[in-house]
């Protein structure tokens, strides 16, 4: 989906980010709503080259940063902080493939309800009974079995994150089909129940 550019509130070039315009250097004011693709620059879109996105954050972050507006007049400051807030939630959100998919599926799924408890066949069963084994090695302490849960339960989440960018290309050939928004939906749900079970594994040092 492609960025709907805006015009820099002073100069009237054409913003890279809805923050900031790179062209006048002025702080630009944005609305409570504004999207996390917008505040960074990039077509919303779950396909983002992590450097180039690494890239903007830092640019941004530069110009945003509050210690650059100490001598700034106190409504210019405020915006820098609020500006540089949502660029931080903006970046942890975007830069992650789960909460990424997570956050553009809240985004073009406002008009369809989901089942945020849908699960595939079979999945539910399969994480009792690793929860019990996972139990059960917690108990006894065996650090290279729980070495080993940890690296089969990474596999899989890695497994379900390997699906996101598929479905949401397919969902960009067949924006009327809500069966794949569900779909992703259901990935999430999923890779939620691994993350409880991966965040119950201890460090091992």
């Amino acid at each position: 989906m492609a960025l709907e550019q805006s015009a820099c509130q002073k100069c009237e070039s054409v913003l890279v980010s809805r923050l900031f315009c790179f062209s006048c250097n002025a702080l630009q004011t944005f609305p409570n709503e504004v999207d996390f693709f917008e505040v960074l620059g990039f077509p919303i879109s779950f396909e983002i080259k992590s450097a180039e996105l690494e890239e903007r954050y830092q640019q941004l972050s530069l110009e945003l940063h509050p210690d650059f507006y100490g001598s700034a007049p106190e409504a210019e400051k405020r915006l820098s902080e609020s500006a540089t807030a949502i660029l931080n939630t903006a970046f942890n959100t975007l830069r992650e493939p789960t909460s990424r998919a997570d956050y553009l599926l809240h985004l073009l799924c406002k008009k369809q309800k989901l089942d945020e408890r849908s699960l595939p066949d079979g999945f539910l069963g399969e994480m009792f009974f690793l929860q019990e084994s996972l139990d059960e090695l917690l108990e006894s302490g065996n650090e290279a079995e729980l070495s080993g849960m940890r690296e089969d339960l990474n596999g899989r989440q890695k497994n379900i994150e390997a699906d996101y960018f598929p479905l949401f290309k397919k969902f960009e050939d067949n924006p009327e089909d809500p069966e794949i928004l569900q779909q992703l939906q259901t990935h999430l749900n999923a890779e939620r129940y691994l993350r409880r079970l991966l965040d119950r594994i201890p460090a091992i040092d």
